[in-house]
């Protein structure tokens, strides 16, 4: 990327709306402006971040349409170059009309996320935030964006920053000893040195727990529903979605594909996946379908493993067969739900009776007819995925869990040197190394292969 030419795109998305937006950033962005947007007021100064109205013209002075001009001077923009916003009907042909314009005066179309990896390398933003644009703009949930909002504004960031500034003390302190051995220099001591490493380690273990929530969020979690035929899968699927989307009848076999549909259940977007009911069966399809099942839920986070609760005399084959599952499936969280409790005449003790058959699972029970026990399963299934943490302080992609698993690799590898008694010269290596991992989260160390990677994710206008 060569960051001192000039570079255009759309910035809204593709298609019809009432208004696009044009984005050009660089050295020659105010000129060319100027020469495509002729101000109904002739004269204009182009007071930075102030909105003009008149005409937008192609490079010869043909009339593409009327519409807006915005300047933002560097440093005071978004890319932290100057930055011109040309505003028109959100028609493609005439946003692409302007792109063309912009292009024959100099401009260069920009690669997927220039205008934000602009930013990052022009210091607007460090590159935890800059992954937070696209997160924030594909946000599904209200928690999603607000993860998404709170990285933006710097929230995991500065947790980081407080991370390394303990660990950059540390070093400081190591290093000082070394350069004035020969000075009567009060050194840290051996237990005090192996404290403050264990206090860093806990605070990056916390951080690193956060992973499974992070992804839940900005990735969406899979959640397989298994069990017999006529248990209820279907119309457990109809009650949380809140709509009639899969076909419910008491002839068993009924559902015999996959059935996917998107919800979100406590603010985490949730793929939920109805499966044909487990059982040995003559019929071919069915047999497909089931097989299916199974391997959807190699690919799912989560089963749900419906059963009758109201047939008692079955849940030890249900168990047998959840314990197969849980042996294939051996990745996987499960959470057994009981339905049909409305069947029971005393649930209390059938709720008992289920926790002890189903023990070391999770058991909740519910009646997908009545909606007894819905809110008990979405607050399992939120439990099972997040682990209640604030949203902007989440890490959500493994770049991230990586470095903070090298992070700690690196912290565990000081210690034993501490431990052994090694030279300080290779304890003090070892704990630059762990810092630098720190580094690479926040783009502070970094290549141009990383970087292209992360941006090449982003959307052409961002």
């Amino acid at each position: 990327m060569n960051r001192k030419d000039t570079i255009v795109a759309i910035s809204t998305p593709v298609g019809e709306g009432a208004i696009g937006v044009v984005r050009i950033s660089g050295k020659d962005a105010l000129s060319m402006g100027k020469s495509l947007f002729s101000p109904s007021n002739p004269g204009a100064p182009y007071t930075p971040q102030r909105l003009y109205y008149g005409t937008i013209r192609d490079s010869k002075g043909k009339t593409i349409d009327d519409g807006f001009m915005v300047y933002m001077k560097a440093p005071h923009s978004f890319t932290g170059e100057d930055v011109v916003e040309l505003q028109a009907h959100g028609s493609m042909v005439v946003l692409e009309k302007i792109v063309e314009a912009a292009v024959a005066l100099g401009a260069r179309p920009a690669e997927p996320g220039e205008f934000t990896k602009r930013a990052f390398l022009n210091g607007k933003m460090d590159l935890l935030q800059a992954e937070a644009v696209i997160d924030l703009i594909r946000a599904k949930t209200d928690r999603a964006l607000q993860s998404a909002r709170g990285r933006l504004e710097g929230r995991l960031s500065k947790k980081i920053a407080s991370i390394k500034e303990a660990l950059l003390e540390l070093a400081t302190s190591l290093e000082a000893e070394l350069d004035f051995a020969e000075e009567e220099l009060e050194t840290l001591p051996k237990e005090a040195l192996l404290e403050r490493l264990s206090s860093v380690e806990k605070e990056l273990t916390d951080l690193l727990a956060t992973f499974k929530e992070g992804r839940a969020l900005r990735e969406g979690v899979s959640v397989v529903i298994l069990g017999r035929p006529n248990v209820g899968k279907s119309t457990l699927l109809n009650l949380i979605l809140r709509e009639e989307r899969a076909i419910v009848t008491p002839q068993p076999g009924t559902t015999r594909d996959l059935i996917e549909e998107a919800v979100s259940i406590r603010g985490v977007p949730v793929r939920l996946v109805d499966t044909a009911g487990l059982r040995t069966t003559e019929d071919p399809i069915e047999s497909i379908g089931i097989d299916r099942a199974k391997r959807r839920a190699e690919r799912g986070e989560l089963v749900l493993f419906v059963v009758d609760a109201s047939k008692e005399e079955e849940l030890e084959k249900d168990l047998s067969t959840l314990e197969s599952l849980k042996e294939e499936l051996e990745d996987k969280s499960f959470i057994v739900v009981a339905n049909k409790m409305d069947l029971v005449e005393s649930k209390e003790e059938r709720a008992l009776s289920l926790t002890s058959i189903f023990s070391g699972f999770r058991v909740v029970p519910i009646s997908a007819k009545t909606e007894e026990g819905l809110k008990e399963l979405e607050d399992a299934i939120y439990k099972e995925v997040c682990a209640g943490t604030e949203p902007e302080e989440l890490i959500v992609s493994v770049r991230h869990r990586d470095a903070l698993k090298r992070c700690l690799e690196g912290l565990e590898r000081t210690k034993r040197c501490v431990e052994r008694g090694e030279p300080q010269e290779i304890v003090t290596v070892e704990l630059r190394w762990a810092l630098a991992q720190l580094g690479e989260l926040t783009g502070e160390v970094t290549t141009e292969d990383i970087l292209d990677r992360i941006f090449s994710t982003f959307c052409i206008g961002k």
